[in-house]
């Protein structure tokens, strides 16, 4: 059997940026070898997608993008390209074909259908929600009116911006 090829996201440009480097360091290890290869594709900080083929230690303590095997590579929304486009050091472009994304991504820009919504334009599937589920569970403001108007029972909340906190504060 042919292994299928897994694109795995983390990091990420997010408060959560830590805790998304050490949800992959300990999913990526549990992935049967046997069944999937791996395309580890980290996102640093400041926003810089990096293909990565070091020890996912270094993912655990977020020194993997000073790796040397680290290179640009991006997520192409070409639906022809299905996967990555890696920058070898030669200038030219790698394409780098996957079967699934596994976006383990927390927060911002990674948990709120954004990445969800550019892998649904590339056309590849990816574990977990879709983009609209992501977006509303990640605003909870739209998620709790949802839940009011379907009516769900749960815990009273109320929602306040910075404006109705600064007029409480008056």
């Amino acid at each position: 059997m042919e292994k299928k090829v897994v694109g795995v996201l983390f990091g990420g440009v997010s408060s959560e940026h830590a805790i998304s480097c050490l949800s992959a360091a300990s999913i990526i290890p549990n992935i049967p070898k046997e069944s999937y290869e791996l395309i580890l594709v980290g996102i640093t900080m400041d926003g810089k997608w990096l293909r990565y083929k070091g020890d996912v230690d270094q993912i655990a303590e977020d020194r993997w993008s000073e790796d040397s095997s680290c290179v640009p590579c991006s997520l192409s929304p070409d639906r022809s390209v299905h996967g990555f486009l890696q920058e070898n050091a030669d200038g030219t472009l790698q394409h780098l074909y996957v079967d699934i994304v596994f976006p383990i991504l927390h927060g911002r820009n990674g948990e709120d259908g954004t990445v969800q919504g550019l892998l649904a334009l590339s056309g590849i599937p990816f574990v977990g929600c879709d983009m609209l589920s992501s977006a509303v569970c990640m605003d909870k403001a739209v998620a709790n009116l949802l839940m009011d108007q379907a009516g769900i029972r749960r815990a009273p909340w109320r929602y306040l911006t910075r404006p109705h906190l600064a007029e409480a504060e008056d």
